[in-house]
């Protein structure tokens, strides 16, 4: 009975039938006789951490854009100014410090937050201030 062994590589047995030997690896010699040509990849090998780099000094330019509008933002706050924090709740600015922010968000119902986690202005309230300013007739001068 003859059984078929499964291996990486299917090599036909030698005709014959008898045990095969194992190839014995044969060292080569470039054929001009000298040293062997460096290995390719002079190019690529500098693209790939300059891609890298790139990418990272995007990433932390990005990241230093959004705390400066996120600062700008929180910095023109001011008492009594409806505002949402990242939670999602909503109250009136009662105190704003450089660390931490006070909102009311029932009356008598106070918290403190991390000024941080403020997101800005309520949009209702925003809308509402400029509907505001729009409805309000200019001042007449009288002569």
């Amino acid at each position: 009975m003859d059984f078929a062994v499964f291996a990486f590589q299917n090599v036909p047995p030698r005709p014959g039938g008898g045990e095969t030997a194992p190839a014995q690896a044969v060292e080569q010699k470039p054929a001009s006789g000298g040293e062997a040509p460096p290995p390719g990849g002079g190019l690529f090998g500098m693209m790939m951490p300059l891609l890298l780099v790139g990418m990272i000094v995007f990433l932390f330019w990005s990241n230093r854009s959004q705390q400066k509008k996120q600062e700008a933002t929180i910095g023109a706050l001011k008492k009594g100014d409806k505002v949402v924090t990242q939670s999602g709740i909503v109250g009136r600015l009662v105190e704003l410090e450089p660390r931490y922010a006070k909102i009311e968000v029932a009356p008598g119902v106070k918290l403190q937050i991390l000024r941080t986690t403020l997101s800005g202005r309520d949009v209702e309230d925003a809308a509402a201030t400029k509907k505001e300013a729009k409805a309000e007739p200019p001042a007449e001068k009288k002569a």
